[in-house]
């Protein structure tokens, strides 16, 4: 009985923290990007509207931490292009992938919703993933600067090379070694949190921190990951994470903390104003969700 209270009082205390942080981030959002499902949904009745109906389902619940770190990147630089079409290209190359785990991870859930492909069934998770990558180069190149798209295919490359990296883990070893886990989430999550870090700072006034920002954002991707992996690890989804040595699962919080500080030193040399201030706030809000 005290066992049962004693979790109860731990799980609550979780809980009670995560809304803290779901608040607070919320407000993030709200004070940033206050419209941006509005103007991303218009942006897309742009193209065919039977199948952005499928499209806007891929969308749904997701928290728009890539576009958010996107822009405010662009505000702290200094603001060269509206760089919406940028953020909106971020935001579908994630539901995009997010369309491929599932279908590949055969989800019957993610994050209380039923998965595309269990509405639209295969065939139409995998034609539509084509669909929405069609409009992403669409978008981008709007900006009519070939690095921008340059950094989404290299991206596109990396996040792809990462699901065949972790498939062939799943399916040749019992064992993962902390690198082979550290590349997948790299490869899968971290780079296009990169990306979209570097696409803020290529359009801003400041293009020169594009690399720096790059890292910011690399680091930023793994904290994300391995906290996301940590709260879930009996999910199919972070399967690898428990193939970790008991010795490598907790050598990761010493990681984490090493990732924190390295992204918190590249912020310090950009420009000191509100946003910088919010990148700050956001990179401590993922670090201790």
């Amino acid at each position: 009985m005290i066992i049962t209270l004693k979790n109860t009082f731990l799980l609550s205390l979780i809980r009670c923290k995560s809304m803290q942080i779901e608040s607070v981030f919320n407000e993030l959002i709200s004070g940033v990007m206050p419209n941006f499902d509005n103007g991303f949904r218009s942006k897309l009745l742009a193209y065919d509207n039977e199948l952005i109906k499928m499209v806007n389902y891929a969308l749904g619940g997701g928290k728009r931490i890539r576009p958010l770190i996107l822009i405010l990147i662009n505000k702290n630089l200094g603001e060269r292009f509206d760089v919406l079409n940028a953020s909106y290209s971020i935001e579908l190359m994630h539901s995009l992938s997010l369309i491929h785990d599932d279908f590949i991870d055969k989800e019957e859930i993610r994050r209380d919703r039923v998965p595309f492909y269990k509405i639209y069934g295969y065939d139409n998770a995998l034609l539509i993933t084509d669909y929405i990558f069609g409009i992403i180069i669409d978008l981008i190149n709007q900006y009519k600067i070939p690095e921008a798209t340059e950094i989404l295919a290299k991206t596109s490359l990396k996040m792809s090379e990462g699901e065949f990296k972790e498939l062939a883990l799943f399916n040749s070893q019992e064992n993962v070694s902390l690198s082979d886990y550290l590349q997948v989430i790299d490869y899968k999550t971290a780079s296009l949190f990169a990306a979209s870090a570097k696409l803020g700072a290529l359009l801003s006034k400041n293009p020169q921190f594009a690399e720096k920002a790059y890292c910011f954002g690399e680091n930023l991707g793994i904290i994300y990951q391995i906290k996301d992996d940590l709260k879930d690890k009996k999910h199919i989804l972070n399967e690898l994470i428990n193939r970790l040595s008991q010795n490598e699962q907790k050598s990761l919080n010493q990681l984490l903390e090493e990732k924190y500080v390295s992204a918190i030193e590249y912020l310090k040399e950009f420009p000191q104003n509100e946003y910088n201030r919010k990148l700050f706030e956001l990179t401590e809000l993922l670090y201790k969700a």
